[in-house]
């Protein structure tokens, strides 16, 4: 069975739960918002007007694929942390013997343009993740058993180091020929792919700007000239198509991390981050989730030298402990279907969430019933 069809023939990975609750809240209020006052006006009349002839209400329109940003408003702000957890548990499968895993059984395709993305350390969290559940269940895996349960999950996961935008719109296009060959070139073809993702969705950003700039001849032109260059522009609308694309042929999520440029800021009484790339990325985007580690008090006026260095051990050790926060990024809130603000606004702390990076992966703080 090709990886296209069994595709087709399974659950839809794009609805399918991320497998961080916080995050599944979120995305649902998007996907799945609640019926507003004048959905359940219409619905009321439908069914008054038509009870006699027994129609059915007419049903929705398939939802498209998801497209997540996960953009870091400081360094070390934990997004490459939530995309080894989302990975992890695409990759794993939903049980083993008789352990449940809470894993999907899907394939990944990474593209990795910053080539920072660490093997070990998503190893290392899969690893975590199921030596977690067998504590809470009072179950066990050998050692030797559940390397080899990861080593083989890890044989789905499929990564892309280009080395600039040609080459990431290249693999694009050609990605689908070499998951869907036949004979099969790899170990995936009888799982559905559940997941694009993209790490450090910028690693280009300066490099083609550079090069718009060079081709079009803004050299000595104003920043706003420069973001607006239409060859700067055409990049990125090339970049989306051959998402839209891939997502039609595979019905896949699509998760990208990036970093924030600006401050945070407010919008409407909430938390808000303006995006740097194009609005054709921005629109076509389903939610942009802002991740931050949480501050720790600094030194405190009149330290001498002498004390801050006494001190440094504790407060390095603070440091560790602290956590990290996420929250929906409200930038461009304004073209957001009112069902969706009032989606979000119902969510325990309007859809922010805490969680703490560990060695073995992440752990939510404060969860949300």
């Amino acid at each position: 069975m090709s990886l296209l069809r069994s595709l087709r023939e399974l659950e839809t990975p794009s609805n399918a739960p991320l497998g961080f609750s916080p995050l599944d809240k979120l995305l649902d209020a998007f996907q799945n918002p609640p019926i507003t006052r004048q959905q359940q006006q219409y619905h009321t009349q439908w069914s008054t007007q038509h009870q006699e002839t027994h129609q059915a209400l007419p049903t929705a329109r398939e939802k498209p694929p998801l497209v997540i940003e996960i953009t870091g408003a400081t360094a070390c702000s934990g997004k490459t942390q939530l995309l080894y957890h989302v990975i992890s548990v695409s990759l794993l499968p939903s049980n083993y013997k008789d352990t449940f895993l809470f894993g999907k059984g899907h394939a990944v395709a990474l593209f990795d343009l910053s080539s920072r993305f660490s093997i070990l350390r998503l190893y290392n969290i899969m690893r975590g993740h199921v030596s977690s559940i067998c504590s809470a269940n009072s179950s066990t895996i050998p050692d030797q058993e559940l390397s080899s349960l990861i080593s083989d999950s890890l044989t789905h996961l499929h990564i892309f180091r280009p080395q600039e935008s040609s080459s990431l719109l290249a693999t694009l296009e050609n990605i689908p020929s070499y998951l869907l060959a036949q004979p099969p070139t790899h170990f995936s073809t009888n799982r559905p792919l559940g997941i694009l993702a993209i790490n450090d969705l910028s690693a280009f950003l300066w490099q083609d700007r550079l090069e718009a700039d060079e081709e079009s001849g803004l050299s000595t032109i104003n920043y706003k000239e420069k973001a607006n260059n239409s060859f700067f522009l055409q990049r990125y609308r090339n970049l989306v198509s051959s998402l839209r694309h891939f997502q039609h042929l595979f019905s896949c999520t699509i998760i990208a991390t990036n970093w924030g440029l600006a401050p945070v800021t407010s919008v409407v009484n909430h938390r808000a981050l303006r995006p740097h790339l194009p609005s054709v990325w921005n629109n076509f985007c389903t939610v942009k989730v802002v991740v931050e580690r949480d501050r720790v008090p600094k030194f405190g006026p009149g330290r001498s030298a002498e004390e801050v260095s006494k001190e440094k051990e504790q407060r390095w050790e603070e440091v560790e402990r602290s956590g990290f926060s996420g929250w929906v990024n409200w930038w461009g809130s304004e073209d957001w279907r009112e069902a969706v603000r009032e989606g979000i606004r119902g969510l325990e702390r309007g859809g922010s969430f805490s969680f703490k990076v560990t060695e073995k992966g992440i752990v939510v703080i404060d969860n949300d019933s």
